[in-house]
């Protein structure tokens, strides 16, 4: 009797692969929020980086020097104002990332932000944000690129 396994069939079980996993959110040095989009029907990701003296950089951070010559400021000191009172009232600083996977076509936001020598970073998403901290999501969001 031949024992040869090349003769009998196999069985392959697949799981399905999920879309990878961007890299985490960075905080630039001297940035003082990183904001993330991402998910939706269409699967989307936009960035943006808001520096404390008013430029907004798309897609990540000015990476080099002659960069920051390029990047115009967008936001007045009002502006500016207004995210830091939205992150104090929102209680970012103590606040902790939603758990679990977000719903089906439903967006996550990534928010890193930095106040002095405090540093937080949280993900909600839709249908899980809080109502202190839906304002600074719907500030960052308006500052995103229209498509």
């Amino acid at each position: 009797m031949n024992t040869d396994s090349a003769s009998e069939p196999t069985f392959e079980t697949k799981t399905p692969t999920s879309a990878p996993k961007p890299e985490p959110l960075q905080l630039p040095k001297g940035a003082l929020i990183a904001f993330r989009k991402s998910g939706g029907a269409l699967a989307s990701t936009r960035e943006i980086v808001l520096y404390p003296d008013g430029r907004v950089s798309f897609g990540g951070p000015d990476l080099g020097k002659e960069m920051y010559a390029h990047v115009p400021r967008k936001m007045n000191d009002a502006q500016i104002a207004r995210l830091r009172k939205s992150l104090d009232h929102a209680n970012f600083f103590r606040m902790s990332s939603a758990q679990g996977d977000p719903p089906p076509d439903a967006f996550a936001y990534e928010i890193s932000a930095r106040a002095g020598n405090r540093v937080n970073s949280v993900t909600v998403f839709d249908g899980a944000i809080s109502d202190a901290l839906k304002p600074l999501i719907d500030q960052l969001s308006a500052l995103m690129p229209k498509d």
